[in-house]
């Protein structure tokens, strides 16, 4: 790979899968076999959603990862590319790239399973690889569709460049994982869980808004220098060296859940690369998750700016 002249503001590291999302009247249960309303071919993986979420905000992005040599590979970076991203960071591996099976319910609410495919194969000298796009760059955006020790590599790779890390820690590590985890969070900036990750990462259960205050606190002991504790409906939790504070959700009918923390995870590191306080930020990046799951899809569901402006006047007006 090579560096080009254009300079990315944000580089994403991680999955790119194509989603298979299967709509139905409700998510089956342990051994129940239901008809689905429809299949439907959307690309995703976090990776590649937060990646255009970025873009689609008007931000610079890098997307760093691997698809496979199947016949969804061309379709997955070609995609990419037609957002605006560079793609020159994305590597060939053989075999099938990432692919996720995504049900979701008449509510909006849904279960997905994930095949990780050539997301697996990314190793920490993919990362070395990239090492030119990360020191153009202001932020560094890691999940954990990868290898944990890609992931552990990019962040001190990010680091010795002076850069800033997000990590979404989704999905959870397994408790195998959670030692190296650990390790990794010294040299996170930013760390953003939904409400089950956050459990994970604990050990414990959430239950309301006060044990959410004390979970984003103590997710923040373990090393990041600040957590965003995301709640769906329920809102935010920032946890800062300024304290700890709950943002309310934009009131929205929600008609697909599917990408929207990656919604709000790429709008959230938009903001902090533009200069917005934490709290500031959180505010855009909700507003972006509102309008996601009024939206069928991953990334179709990923809005433009103007359309999170549209979402911050409902806010305003009292939605």
């Amino acid at each position: 790979m090579t560096a080009s002249n254009s300079r990315p503001t944000i580089v994403v590291c991680g999955s790119i899968n194509l989603d298979l999302v299967v709509r139905a009247d409700r998510l089956p249960m342990p051994g129940e076999t239901r008809l689905a309303h429809s299949l439907h071919e959307v690309s995703g993986g976090k990776g590649a959603n937060q990646a255009v979420a970025i873009a689609r905000l008007g931000m610079h992005v890098a997307m760093a990862g691997r698809v496979g040599q199947d016949g969804f590979a061309d379709t997955l970076v070609t995609n990419l590319r037609a957002e605006g991203i560079d793609t020159q960071w994305i590597e060939r591996t053989a075999g099938p790239s990432g692919v996720a099976i995504v049900t979701v319910d008449d509510q909006g609410q849904n279960a997905i399973l994930v095949v990780p495919g050539a997301n697996g194969q990314l190793t920490p000298q993919d990362v070395d690889r990239c090492q030119a796009a990360f020191s153009t760059c202001d932020w560094v955006v890691l999940q954990l569709e990868i290898p944990m020790e890609s992931v552990k590599h990019a962040t001190e790779l990010a680091k010795r460049l002076g850069k800033q890390v997000l990590l979404n820690p989704a999905p959870a590590p397994r408790p195998s994982q959670l030692d190296e985890f650990e390790s990794v969070l010294a040299n996170v900036d930013l760390l953003c869980p939904n409400q089950s990750e956050a459990e994970s990462l604990l050990g414990r259960p959430i239950h309301g808004l006060d044990d959410a205050r004390l979970a984003a606190f103590d997710l923040r002991k373990k090393g990041p220098k600040s957590v965003v504790l995301t709640l769906g409906q329920d809102g935010c939790v920032v946890a800062d060296a300024e304290g700890v504070h709950h943002l309310l959700a934009v009131n929205v009918t929600a008609r697909d859940t599917t990408a929207a923390g990656d919604a709000f995870i790429g709008a959230l590191v938009v903001r902090k690369a533009l200069g917005d306080s934490l709290v500031d930020a959180c505010r855009f990046a909700s507003a972006a998750a509102a309008y996601s799951v009024t939206v069928p899809g991953a990334q179709p569901s990923l809005p433009r700016l103007e359309q999170v402006h549209e979402m911050l006047n409902l806010a305003r007006n009292g939605s």
